[in-house]
């Protein structure tokens, strides 16, 4: 029964217009405690108010406040709550530093009255905006209380939180209709955000990883030839998209799991010489961040099947754990996605086929810098005689151990 009576708070007249009366908050009450402040404390303050909520305000929770109660009537009461860094603040500017740790429980009688003095003097200039006494419901039933929370700040510091605790029955903030649209949505059809679109993953074990080629083909098994996983920052979501017939397989040439029993440009399975090549990996096919127009990501947030024929031609990633190890084209083969691998991305594939390029267009050179790679010798090394060192036949005197020649008495 309680949690029902705090899901109906939520949902009260008074909250469901905080958006049409917070501004009646903010002209009024902010003015007259600028004013106030500066009147009783002779000191200019900035003052922002910051949150108006029902009953719960979760920016003075765990805090320390001195609080005076005026009360409206016998059962209602307006609560000013100065919270304890402006205590400090207010009391040190007046008085002075009093050489010892501040406790807002252990105040003198004078610094009680002083911090009573200008809640009781704020309330009064303030009090025009609040009924009390016989303005009041008879027989009230609605205990729910407004929380307008202020930031307080001088020209030199933040010097604290006040919070205003006034009964709902007790105040009739003025609604200020909102302002119409200055423009619609449908004007924007046509810009254009960039997205990533996931198109599904599969896990392949490393040794996989290692020896994929160009022109393999990636079967990605959790997935869709209808659905792509659209991001922007940090939302994403599932969308429907209509396949394209153009980078479709023919169905014939792949068995029900999508391999080609031909053999032709599948990834093979290369042996396996240690354990490490059989542990598995997730990997996932992105497109490279692509444009979509706001006119398509209205459809998609309205859940209609998409057509992002533009899509289809932009580059697809290979990931795993983020890092790009490949790239291609999408296809399809048998209602889910494919990649047709046209580059590695292995540092080491990179340089060895950098390097075979390089000496089918410069043999000459090739030959130069192979000659050069060749180890240099001085000429006392070039005339003296080479040696070999007969290292079967050398013994190191040493290393020689009579007991291992050993004869007992029997075997003579």
């Amino acid at each position: 029964m309680q949690l029902r009576e705090e899901e109906e708070t939520v949902t009260s007249e008074f909250s469901d217009q905080l958006k049409t009366t917070f501004n009646w908050f903010d002209t009024n009450f902010t003015k007259i405690l600028e004013d106030t402040f500066c009147e009783f404390w002779n000191e200019n303050a900035d003052v922002k108010l910051v949150c108006v909520s029902e009953n719960t305000n979760i920016l003075a929770e765990r805090e320390e406040f001195f609080v005076t109660q005026i009360r409206l009537n016998k059962e209602l009461s307006v609560f000013i709550r100065l919270s304890k860094n402006i205590v400090k603040n207010l009391l040190e500017n007046i008085l002075g530093p009093n050489g010892r740790n501040f406790n807002i429980e252990k105040l003198t009688e004078l610094e009680a009255k002083i911090l009573t003095g200008f809640d009781d003097f704020l309330y009064k200039n303030f009090s025009h905006l609040i009924k009390s006494g016989d303005a009041l419901p008879v027989n009230n039933t609605n205990y729910n209380e407004a929380n307008l929370t202020f930031f307080l700040k001088t020209k030199t510091k933040t010097i604290g939180k006040l919070v205003i605790k006034i009964p709902v029955v007790a105040i009739e903030p003025e609604t200020t209709p909102l302002a119409e649209e200055s423009f619609s949505i449908t004007d924007f059809l046509n810009s254009t955000a960039e997205v990533k679109l996931n198109v599904g993953y599969t896990r392949i074990r490393l040794n996989e990883l290692k020896h994929l080629e160009k022109d393999d083909i990636v079967m990605l098994e959790h997935s869709k030839s209808n659905k792509m996983v659209l991001t922007y920052n940090n939302y994403s979501t599932e969308i429907k998209v209509v396949p394209n017939p153009a980078i479709m397989i023919d169905y014939d040439n792949f068995d029900d799991n999508g391999n080609n029993p031909k053999g032709d440009n599948t990834m093979t399975s290369p042996d396996i010489y240690n354990m490490w090549d059989t542990i598995q990996v997730d990997i996932g096919a992105e497109f490279e961040k692509v444009k979509l127009t706001l006119g398509e990501l209205k459809q998609i947030s309205e859940g209609l099947v998409v057509d992002i024929g533009s899509v289809y031609d932009n580059r697809i990633d290979l990931k795993v754990e983020d890092k790009i190890v490949a790239s291609g084209e999408l296809i399809i083969i048998n209602d889910r996605y494919g990649v047709k691998i046209n580059q590695i991305f292995t540092e080491e594939k990179n340089q060895a086929s950098d390097n075979a390029e390089y000496a089918q267009e410069h043999p000459q050179q090739q030959q130069i810098e192979e000659m050069l790679d060749e180890p240099e010798y001085t000429q006392d090394e070039l005339e003296a005689p080479h040696v070999q060192e007969d290292t079967d036949t050398s013994v190191n005197e040493e290393d020689f151990d009579y007991s291992d020649f050993d004869v007992d008495d029997e075997d003579l």
